[in-house]
């Protein structure tokens, strides 16, 4: 697998992440609310990120970013289909009146706040002329990042029987993971950002996939602690994993097992690490009842 580091290819994902984010906050708009913000979570199809399904007054349409085509999909319950293209120099400001024309046809009129979120800029949607590069190559290389990461979180993520998310591809920080819930449910950090907030209002622990940032220059696994428990820094870590106490979580940059023929089983040990830290330092209960795999009969 080719590694992009964030610096290779950031124009074209911050031209990308914006045009994601008008979909983000179309589902942000139109689902109904959810704890931890489930509801406007993306999801990772063979070929695209999706939004799955969303309700309008009369049905149901979703938006893609298919990386095969390299166009953005719009698909409604009547049977309709619009694209619009994924090309180099266009401005974030010129896609988003594509966007919102596109919009506006699929599924009705829908107000979005057009501010960019969780980036590291906040220029509108509408007056960014700047960003307009986007790279097909770059996009399908990180969608290809994205498809492992998604496979080895799948199988993670599967045998848990307590609370958990989905597989969800975060818009606003352009990353993937799967949360697992203790069940203890916290107070609202008044002192957090709103976004935040009300993400993090029970304990929990994240495992994921970043395809790195501004802090962290190449795409790495994470586990994230919420809130972070006291002995975390002490733990002895495998060659390779670090914690970053800036953020509260254990990395292992991709990189580090790239092409290795047991890197699927380093990842899934590496998130099996951080979900025993999280149990012992946080003393979650029940744990006899939520580490017991389903058995289900064999087949004849």
């Amino acid at each position: 697998m080719i590694i992009l580091k964030y610096n290779e290819w950031k124009e074209t994902l911050d031209t990308l992440g914006m045009y994601i984010q008008m979909a983000g906050k179309v589902m942000l708009a139109r689902n109904p609310a959810e704890p931890e913000w489930e509801h406007v979570a993306m999801k990772i199809t063979p070929r695209s990120i999706t939004t799955g399904p969303i309700s309008t007054d009369t049905g149901l349409f979703q938006i893609e970013f298919d990386f095969v085509e390299h166009d953005v999909i719009f698909s409604n319950d009547n049977g309709r289909l619009e694209r619009i293209p994924l090309k180099d120099d266009v401005s974030v400001a010129d896609f988003y009146t594509q966007f919102k024309e596109t919009l506006a046809k699929m599924s009705g009129e829908t107000k979005i706040y057009p501010v960019p979120q969780e980036w590291n800029f906040t220029t509108r949607f509408d007056e960014n002329r700047n960003n307009k590069t986007y790279d097909p190559t770059d996009a399908e290389r990180a969608f290809e990042m994205l498809k492992y990461a998604h496979t080895v979180l799948n199988k993670f993520a599967a045998p848990f029987r307590g609370r958990r998310s989905g597989i969800n591809f975060w818009w606003g920080t352009f990353d993937m993971g799967t949360t697992r819930f203790s069940g203890k449910q916290l107070p609202l950090n008044p002192q957090l950002p709103a976004g935040f907030r009300f993400g993090v209002d029970a304990e929990l622990v994240e495992f994921g996939f970043n395809v790195g940032n501004g802090l962290i220059d190449e795409p790495y696994f994470y586990v994230f602690f919420y809130p972070l428990p006291e002995g975390i820094d002490t733990l002895q870590l495998p060659e390779g994993v670090s914690f970053i106490e800036k953020g509260g979580q254990l990395i292992l940059p991709l990189e580090k097992i790239n092409e290795l023929e047991n890197s699927e089983k380093i990842v899934l040990d590496f998130f099996q690490m951080g979900y025993e830290a999280a149990t012992r330092l946080q003393k979650w209960e029940n744990l006899d009842i939520i580490n017991r795999p389903l058995e289900y009969p064999t087949k004849k």
